[in-house]
C-alpha cells in the first residue's frame, strides 16, 4: 500500500479544523481504530497550530503543508511551515513543578504521546515535524 495526499494553506488558525477534517477524510482508507484517529487528530491539530503561531510567527502569507502517506504498515503525517525550526532541547519540561502551571509549552509533549514517533527535520524551504503512526500487524 502506498498513498500520499497533501494540503497547503495560509497561516491562519481556522485552517487547523480544515487540517482535521482532511486527515479524518483520508485515514477513513486506512487501518486505523476510531478511538486511534482521534488521538492522532489531536497531535496533528497541535503540530499545525505550532506551525502557524511559532514557525510561520502567525503571517498569513507563509503556507503550512500537511503531507499524509501511507506506507506498508505505518502512516506519516508530515506538517511543514516556513520557520527556522527551534531546539527541542531547548524546551522546558512540562511535567515539571515549575511548568505545571504555564498557560503553553504541551504541545509537542502531548503529540510525542500519542503517536508512535515523532521527528523534527529541517529543510531548505522550511522547517517540519514527522509524525509515524504503526498500523495494526
Amino acid at each position: 500500500m502506498l498513498e500520499k495526499v497533501s494540503i497547503l494553506f495560509n497561516s491562519d488558525l481556522s485552517m487547523t479544523d480544515c487540517a482535521e477534517e482532511f486527515f479524518r477524510a483520508a485515514v477513513k482508507r486506512w487501518n486505523i481504530e476510531e478511538d486511534r484517529i482521534d488521538w492522532i487528530a489531536l497531535s496533528l491539530r497541535e503540530a499545525v497550530n505550532n506551525a502557524i503561531i511559532h514557525g510561520n510567527q502567525n503571517c498569513r502569507d507563509k503556507k503550512v503543508e500537511v503531507v499524509m502517506e501511507a506506507v506498508d504498515k505505518e502512516i506519516l503525517l508530515r506538517i511543514w511551515d516556513e520557520g527556522r525550526g527551534f531546539d527541542i532541547y531547548s524546551l522546558p519540561d512540562p511535567t515539571k513543578e515549575e511548568n505545571l502551571l504555564r498557560p503553553h509549552g504541551r504541545g509537542i509533549f502531548l503529540i510525542s504521546k500519542f503517536v508512535d514517533s515523532v521527528r523534527f527535520v529541517c529543510r531548505e524551504t522550511g522547517f517540519g515535524v514527522e509524525l509515524k503512526v504503526e498500523l495494526k500487524k
